[in-house]
C-alpha cells in the first residue's frame, strides 16, 4: 500500500466522531446495460442544479434541485439551508493545484490536506441534504506530479469506508484524455466523473465514450463560451456576449445535456451568483447588484418545463462610435465617444451605465482575480427612446485599455447586461 493511501486509512484514527443524524441513501444505477441513473432516496434523480451557495431560495422557486460548492467552508450551513429548501448538495472537498504552489513531494502537506477532507467527511456525511461529494475541480490543470491522483484515491477510498451513502466524484476541466486514463487506473474509488465544459459542450458526450469512460458522469460547470474561447481584439481583450445571447447558448446547450440521458445524470449551471472572472458580469447568472439576467429566466423555463416569464430586458450588441468590438475600437484621449445600445424587449426599464479599465490580472481555473475599480463616466448627454439606449461621454484622458457596460433592468428586478472593450490612444 502506497504512503497516501497510508495515510487515508490513518484519518480514520485522527478524524472526530460523527453527529448522528439521518442520512439519505443515493447511488448511481446502471438501470440497463450502458444506462445510468442517480438514485436517491429509492427513485430516480436527475440533477437539475447550478454552482454557488447564494439565492437558495431563488434557485429552488426556479425549479432547481441541487447546488454544487467546490470547498467545504461553511458547508454546514449550505446543507442546512439546502434542506430546509429541499434542495441537494454537491459538497466540494478541494484538492490543492499544483500550478497554484502546492508542492505533491511534502508529505507533512499533503497529510494535513488528506486529514482535512477525513475531518470534513465525517463532519457533513450524514447529513440528509447531501447528494454526492466532489473531491478536487480541476486538479490536473498543470499537474505534473502523480501523487495528485493517489491524493484523490486515498480521500475518496476513505468516503467509500465511513459513508455508504454517497457516490464519489472527482471533476476535471472538460474531458481530456490523458486526466481520465489516469483517473481510471488510479483512483479505482470514484464513482462518478464530473465535467466543467463551455464552449465544447455539445461534445461531451462523445467524447466521454471516445476516451473510455464506462460509467456515469455530471456536467459539474456549464454556461457561456469562456474567456478563453472567445474572440479578442488586438490588444487582448475577450469579446463578452450580451445576456440576451448568453441565454439562448445556455438554452442550446442545455439540450445537448438532456440529449444523452444514457450516461449523464444531470448538470449544475455556473455561476448562481456573482463574480468578477473576466468581467463582472461573464459567468454570473446575477449581477452584483441581485439583479437576474436572462439565463435565470431561462433555466427556470428549462426545468421547469414551461413557457419563460418574457420579464427579463432583452438588448443587442452595444457599440461605440457605430463601432462593433472587432476589429477593435479606438478613441483619442478625452475625445467625445458616442454608445448605441438596442432594446429589444422591455417596458418601464432603467439604464445604468459604468466604466471600468481592463482587468489587469488573468486568473486561471477559476481563481481569484480583482476586480477593476469603477471609473466616472463623464457623460455629455443621455438617453431610453426609440428603441435604444444612448450615451455620449468624454473618453477616459489616460491611454489604456477600458470597458464599458450596460445595465439594463426591469421594474421587477430583472436585467440586461452587455460591455464593450475600446481603447484611449
Amino acid at each position: 500500500m502506497n504512503f497516501l493511501l497510508r495515510l487515508g486509512l490513518a484519518c480514520l484514527c485522527v478524524a472526530a466522531p460523527a453527529v448522528v443524524a439521518a442520512p439519505i441513501p443515493v447511488e448511481v444505477r446502471e438501470s440497463a446495460p450502458g444506462r445510468f441513473e442517480l438514485w436517491r432516496e429509492g427513485a430516480p434523480y436527475y440533477v437539475r442544479g447550478a454552482g454557488g451557495s447564494h439565492r437558495l431560495d431563488r434557485l429552488a422557486a426556479a425549479g432547481g434541485n441541487s447546488v454544487r460548492t467546490w470547498g467545504a467552508e461553511e458547508a454546514e450551513k449550505i446543507l442546512d439551508e439546502a434542506q430546509r429548501l429541499g434542495l441537494t448538495v454537491c459538497a466540494g472537498l478541494w484538492i490543492e493545484h499544483e500550478n497554484q504552489g502546492f508542492n505533491y513531494n511534502d508529505d507533512a502537506a499533503v497529510q494535513a490536506q488528506i486529514e482535512r477532507h477525513c475531518r470534513a467527511v465525517d463532519r457533513l456525511k450524514d447529513h440528509p441534504a447531501l447528494l454526492v461529494w466532489g473531491v478536487g475541480n480541476e486538479a490536473e490543470m498543470g499537474a505534473s506530479n502523480p501523487r495528485l491522483w493517489e491524493v484523490i484515491e486515498a480521500v475518496a477510498a476513505y468516503i467509500q469506508r465511513v459513508d455508504p451513502h454517497h457516490p464519489v466524484m472527482t471533476v476535471t476541466a472538460g474531458v481530456p484524455p490523458w486526466a481520465i486514463r489516469e483517473l481510471m487506473q488510479r483512483c479505482p474509488s470514484v464513482d462518478l466523473l464530473g465535467v466543467n465544459s463551455y464552449g465544447p459542450l455539445t461534445r461531451v458526450a462523445d467524447d466521454v465514450r471516445a476516451v473510455g469512460w464506462r460509467g456515469a458522469y455530471l456536467v459539474t460547470e456549464w454556461g457561456p463560451d469562456g474567456t478563453w474561447e472567445v474572440e479578442k481584439t488586438p490588444w487582448g481583450a475577450e469579446i463578452e456576449a450580451t445576456s440576451t445571447a448568453t441565454a439562448v447558448q445556455r438554452a442550446y446547450r442545455y439540450a445537448a445535456i438532456l440529449g444523452d440521458r444514457d450516461r449523464c445524470v444531470g448538470s449544475y449551471a455556473f455561476l448562481w451568483g456573482q463574480k468578477q472572472e473576466g468581467t463582472p458580469t461573464w459567468f454570473g447568472l446575477f449581477t452584483e447588484a441581485g439583479g437576474e439576467t436572462e439565463s435565470v429566466e431561462m433555466l427556470a423555463a428549462l426545468w421547469s418545463r414551461r413557457d419563460p416569464s418574457g420579464l427579463t430586458p432583452r438588448i443587442g450588441s452595444l457599440r461605440l462610435n457605430g463601432a462593433a468590438a472587432l476589429p477593435g475600437v479606438r478613441v483619442a484621449s478625452g475625445a467625445r465617444a458616442a454608445a448605441t445600445c438596442p432594446i429589444i424587449r422591455g417596458e418601464q426599464l432603467r439604464v445604468t451605465w459604468e466604466l471600468l479599465r481592463e482587468r489587469m490580472r488573468k486568473s486561471e481555473g477559476g481563481a481569484f482575480e480583482p476586480r477593476p475599480p469603477t471609473l466616472p463616466v463623464r457623460r455629455a448627454r443621455e438617453s431610453l427612446e426609440a428603441g435604444a439606449a444612448r450615451l455620449e461621454f468624454n473618453a477616459p484622458s489616460e491611454p489604456g485599455a477600458y470597458r464599458l457596460f450596460i445595465y439594463v433592468q426591469a421594474p421587477g428586478g430583472q436585467v440586461a447586461t452587455a460591455n464593450i472593450p475600446f481603447r484611449v490612444e
